[in-house]
């Protein structure tokens, strides 16, 4: 029994890649599901102005963290898997900068008198709000560092979890002033997840990937470090600003019934790219924990992205008007041409996701940020000339035409540094 299951094991070893897209697929949709779940059913228990008071705190929490995190997520994806005897340093070092910029970044939004809006201002709730960038960021960062650590089924189970968990306390809580009933009832299993997560991490995890990891290459400084994650998170802000800006032209131009039909659409269609960018981090994540085999991974990072754009593609565009007229008519008949158009663009995704994991694995991750402002300017160019004749369909437009770009410029560096995979490792500039 004991030589079936090991035989199994590593029959499984070698697919990596795929079990643990699989395993972070079950998250994103398990949280998806039991996300609108919470929201639905808050919306019964609680006032509308209650609701829109926690979801622009959450919202605004959710930002803050993403500025916070300083893209350490990317730094633990390439350097943990060979972090050997300094993991666990290297995993404090960048919770604690993260942790700290969490702390200024928060203190600095309270500041600019930005909170007014989504609770009363007084001591108690500004550490409270704090506290919540401070646990959300760390919430984050941990599931980069289970990736890291080849245990991509710990994210699905804690993401569910948490899930379940706010969505347990929403009713005993939702009625509380406000909307802080709603705010606490995601707030204290944050709190809690990431409490439990990082005790499995710190006392289970981490010493075992010591225990049996291979001779650690030399990790770089802080300093380092931050110069790699500084063009990430510069990138990172970039398709920030780009998303919003977006939703502010459409609003702007056409009004908040086109935006809501945009908004809509455009959460559908991300779908399909954020499963193949988690692909992306877990082709790093193989590369760095078996460099001599990268030739394996890249090819099999290859399939499992070609099989999310087959069935993106495929069956999202013929069933577009089909998977948008569950949200209504409305969205169904002034959505589904866009949503047949994002959906178009994602080959383009998938050559940058790959020209990106490539990129972060050899150390060449300036790149990432020019990558993200050239997209940047020819979407929102596009979009601007386009939507007075196209409406929302001019986003589509502009996504497919920047989709070629991104093909031109990045498709021959990407096959370039493909057929230079050899069975010698990459070195890391």
């Amino acid at each position: 029994m004991k030589n079936a299951t090991g035989k199994w094991s590593n029959r499984l070893a070698g697919y990596r890649i795929y079990t643990n897209a699989f395993a972070l697929m079950i998250s994103a949709a398990g949280s998806g599901l039991l996300g609108l779940l919470y929201w639905g059913i808050g919306a019964h228990l609680a006032s509308q102005k209650s609701i829109g008071r926690a979801a622009g705190e959450i919202a605004a929490v959710t930002l803050l963290s993403t500025f916070a995190q300083l893209s350490f997520g990317s730094v633990f994806q390439r350097f943990l898997p060979r972090a050997a005897q300094k993991s666990r340093d290297l995993v404090v070092t960048g919770y604690a900068t993260s942790v700290i910029a969490a702390v200024v970044i928060g203190i600095g939004y309270l500041a600019l008198g930005f909170t007014h809006r989504f609770f009363p201002t007084t001591f108690e709730w500004s550490v409270v709000f704090i506290a919540t960038v401070v646990f959300y960021t760390m919430f984050a960062l941990q599931d980069s560092v289970l990736i890291s650590l080849r245990v991509s089924r710990w994210v699905a189970l804690e993401n569910i979890l948490f899930g379940v968990a706010k969505l347990a306390l929403l009713i005993p809580f939702a009625g509380y002033e406000l909307g802080q009933g709603v705010v606490l009832s995601w707030t204290i299993p944050l709190v809690a997840t990431v409490i439990a997560v990082n005790w499995y991490i710190f006392r289970k995890r981490l010493p075992e990937h010591i225990r049996t990891s291979p001779i650690s290459e030399t990790l770089p400084s802080l300093k380092h470090m931050l110069s790699l994650s500084i063009p990430q998170f510069a990138g990172t802000v970039l398709s920030l600003f780009s998303t919003s800006i977006v939703s502010l032209i459409v609003i702007g131009k056409l009004g908040a019934v086109a935006n809501a039909h945009y908004y809509l659409v455009a959460q559908v269609a991300i779908t399909p790219g954020l499963f193949i960018w988690s692909i992306s981090r877990l082709l790093i994540v193989e590369v760095s924990h078996e460099p001599q085999d990268q030739r394996h991974h890249v090819r099999q990072a290859i399939i499992a992205m070609s099989a999310v754009l087959v069935v993106g593609v495929g069956v999202g565009t013929v069933f577009a008007r089909q998977i948008l007229g569950i949200f209504g008519s409305a969205y169904a008949n002034q959505g589904t041409t866009l949503l047949q158009l994002l959906l178009l663009s994602l080959p383009g995704t998938v050559v940058v996701a790959t020209y990106a994991a490539l990129a972060w694995i050899d150390g060449r991750v300036w790149a990432l940020m020019v990558r993200e402002g050239i997209t940047l300017v020819v979407n929102l160019s596009i979009v601007l000339v386009l939507i007075r004749h196209h409406g929302i369909n001019s986003v589509g437009y502009a996504a497919l035409i920047t989709s070629g770009v991104e093909f031109m410029l990045f498709l021959p560096a990407t096959i370039k540094r493909i057929r230079a995979v050899g069975s010698a490792p990459s070195e890391t500039s």
